[in-house]
């Protein structure tokens, strides 16, 4: 398995609180089945601006550390922008990396409130060809409100990426009845732990790809969780299926 979302970087964001504690998720993700984990730190004006630069060189670090220690995983630049109409402008301007260098680039929404422009910062990536991911949609308030808008962002050209354990219920059950809607409308393009701390979804990955396999079965969880994010690393697109829309009052 690929992980395209996690905070795994020390000290940089609210993720992992220092080196000891990356290296222990690193050895849960190692043992939980994952190659790969894009550290996605957050990006957030003002409060966490750790540039493109510095996450290179302290991910290049954690790298080499990793094959010191024998581990068999690696970690690729990343990050989470969070939507600001500066947003486009911070990747053109070099200061927020993309997924894994390519054209691929992952943001989030704040959890409660709606943002009206974010139609227009999609269109505004896609003109810079760039291919937005829209961060654990499952989890803001207007999508479990109504799902359909989630299904708008695809169409406007994002791509959707939900996090492993809200299918366990970790963030609340209306996120969990979200993402079994967004599943079933085969609006899910790809599958992020969004891990900030050890001892937490990495050890939980059991349960968690029993409970996908049982949802949408065996062949498509590996869709989520290794082919399309393959697809990041390797910077090439992939089909993407129009999904169906959501009826109101379906659970």
């Amino acid at each position: 398995m690929i992980d395209v979302h996690s905070h795994i970087l020390p000290n940089v964001d609210d993720g992992a609180r220092d080196i000891a504690e990356t290296f222990k998720i690193l050895n849960e993700a190692c043992n939980a089945g994952f190659s790969d984990i894009f550290a996605t730190s957050h990006y957030i004006d003002g409060e966490y601006e750790f540039s493109k630069r510095d996450r290179k060189f302290i991910i290049e670090a954690l790298n080499q550390k990793i094959e010191e220690e024998g581990l068999n995983i690696k970690l690729h630049i990343g990050a989470e922008g969070y939507i600001s109409s500066d947003f486009p402008k911070l990747i053109e301007a070099d200061e927020v990396p993309t997924l894994c260098n390519s054209r691929y680039v992952l943001f989030e929404l704040p959890l409660r409130a709606k943002v009206m422009y974010t139609s227009e910062v999609i269109n505004r990536l896609l003109n810079m060809k760039l291919i937005p991911i829209i961060a654990h949609p499952e989890r803001y308030e207007q999508v479990q409100d109504d799902s359909n808008i989630a299904i708008e962002w695809v169409e406007d050209g994002a791509l959707l990426q939900c996090n492993y354990a809200s299918i366990i219920g970790r963030y609340g059950s209306r996120a969990k009845e979200t993402l079994h809607k967004l599943l079933e409308a085969d609006a899910v393009h790809f599958l992020g732990t969004d891990n900030h701390r050890a001892d937490s979804i990495y050890t939980r990955m059991s349960d968690i790809k029993r409970e996908f396999r049982k949802k949408i079965g065996k062949d498509k969880f590996y869709e989520l969780s290794e082919l399309n994010p393959r697809c990041i690393m390797n910077n090439e697109e992939f089909d993407i299926k129009m999904p169906k829309k959501i009826k109101k009052g379906r659970r």
